[in-house]
C-alpha cells in the first residue's frame, strides 16, 4: 500500500483509525479518553540563587495545544478551571499554539488565551508549528519545511511499516523561518507576553528571576547569545525552549530551570512504536523531569497533538514550587524506572 494515496486525504485516513479504534476495542482507550485526560505534575525546584522573597513561587507550565486540531471548547475550559485552581503567581507557555502553521478560529484561540491570567503574568515561546511555514524532523534528520503532511502519528505508524512517506520531505531549513506575525498580534491581544529570544526578569517588588525565551531550534530560530542579553547574572532563572533538542545548545548557557515541550511525551508509548512517533533527534528527553548539571530539564508532554492519540501519555499540566534550597529530587515514577541513561545521553551528545 503507498502512503502517498492516502496524504491528500488526511480525513478519509483519520475515520477509518477512528473505525479501527472501535471495532478493536483496544483502540477506545488511547484514541477516545486519554487525550481528554488532563493530570497535573508537581515538582519543588530547587535554585540556590532565588531571592528569599521569591520562596515558594509557584509556576505553572503548559505546552502543544495545537489549536484548533480535535480541541473542543469544553477541554479549553477543563483547563482554564484547572490552572485557575493552582493559583500560580506565572504562567509559562512552551509553543505549538496552532497545528500546521495554520490560523484557525482566532478569535476562539484569543478567548481561551484571556483565561490564563496569573499575578506575574503569562508568557511563551513559538513551536515549530507557529511560524509562518510548518518545520519538522526528516526522516534524513535534517529540518525540513513541510507543506504536504499527516499528523505526526499518521507518519510514525507508517515508518513503523515501511511505507512510502514523504509527507516530511520538504525544503531543507537553511535560514530562520519568518515569524508569524498574526499570531503574535493575537497573543499580544490576548495579553500573553511572547519571550523570541529575550530575557526579562520577573518578580515581587526588588526580588526577581530571569526569565529567558528562545525560538524554535527547527524552525532555525533559537538565537541563544541573543536571548541571554540581559540575563541578570546575580539571580535565578528559567528558561524557554520549544524542543528539548535545542539543550545542546543551551549547556553552557545559564539557567536553573529549563522548560520544554514537543515530544508529546512519546505520545504512543508502547515499544517500537514511541520512537518512530516522536520527531526528536534525543530520544532520551522523552518526557518528564531531569537533574543535569546540578540544574533541572522538564519535557512537558503537552495538552493536544495534531492527532487525538495517546498511550500512557496522558496530556499534562505542570506545577512548579521554586524553593531556595534542597536537594534534586526525582519523582516516584522515575524513581522506580530510572533515567540515569537520559543523562548520560545528554552529556555525551
Amino acid at each position: 500500500m503507498q502512503l502517498s494515496s492516502l496524504k491528500n486525504s488526511t480525513t478519509f485516513v483519520e475515520r477509518l483509525w477512528d473505525l479501527w479504534c472501535i471495532v478493536s476495542v483496544i483502540g477506545i482507550w488511547p484514541r477516545f479518553i486519554e487525550p481528554r485526560l488532563i493530570l497535573t505534575s508537581r515538582h519543588k525546584i530547587p535554585m540556590p540563587q532565588l531571592p528569599r522573597e521569591l520562596e515558594g513561587l509557584k509556576v505553572v507550565q503548559i505546552s502543544d495545544l495545537h489549536f484548533p486540531e480535535h480541541v473542543p471548547q469544553s477541554f479549553l475550559r477543563r483547563i482554564s478551571k484547572r490552572i485557575e485552581e493552582l493559583k500560580p503567581d506565572c504562567i509559562l507557555i512552551t509553543g505549538d499554539f496552532l497545528s500546521y502553521s495554520v490560523l484557525k478560529e482566532p478569535e476562539r484561540l484569543k478567548s481561551f488565551l484571556k483565561t490564563l491570567k496569573a499575578p506575574l503574568g503569562t508568557f511563551a515561546i513559538f513551536g515549530n508549528h507557529d511560524y509562518k511555514e510548518y518545520v519538522s524532523l526528516g526522516k534524513d534528520g535534517r529540518f525540513r519545511k513541510v507543506e504536504s503532511h499527516l499528523p505526526v502519528i499518521m507518519r510514525g505508524f507508517a515508518r513503523l511499516f515501511s511505507l512510502n512517506d514523504n509527507s516530511s520531505e520538504g525544503a531543507i531549513v537553511r535560514s530562520p523561518v519568518e515569524e508569524f506575525e498574526e499570531l503574535k498580534t493575537l497573543l499580544d491581544d490576548a495579553g500573553i507576553r511572547l519571550l523570541h529570544n529575550e530575557t526579562v526578569q520577573i518578580g515581587k517588588n526588588n526580588a526577581r528571576l530571569n526569565l529567558t525565551g528562545l525560538g524554535d531550534y527547527m524552525a532555525g530560530q533559537c538565537q541563544p547569545v541573543k536571548a541571554y542579553a540581559g540575563y541578570d547574572m546575580r539571580t535565578a532563572g528559567i528558561v524557554l525552549s520549544h524542543n528539548p533538542d535545542s539543550y545542546d545548545a543551551l549547556a553552557h548557557y545559564p539557567g536553573d530551570l529549563l522548560l520544554f515541550g514537543h515530544t508529546h511525551g512519546g505520545q504512543v508509548n508502547l515499544p517500537f512504536i514511541w520512537k518512530k512517533v516522536t520527531p526528536l533527534k534525543n530520544k532520551a528527553l522523552k518526557s518528564g523531569l531531569f537533574h543535569i548539571d546540578n540544574r533541572s530539564l522538564y519535557v512537558n508532554r503537552g495538552l493536544a497533538a495534531t492527532f487525538p492519540f495517546r498511550w500512557f501519555a496522558p496530556p499534562e499540566i505542570a506545577l512548579f514550587e521554586l524553593v531556595k534550597e534542597g536537594p534534586l529530587k526525582t519523582p516516584l515514577w522515575d524513581r522506580l524506572f530510572p533515567k540515569q541513561e537520559a543523562a548520560e545521553a545528554v552529556l555525551n551528545a
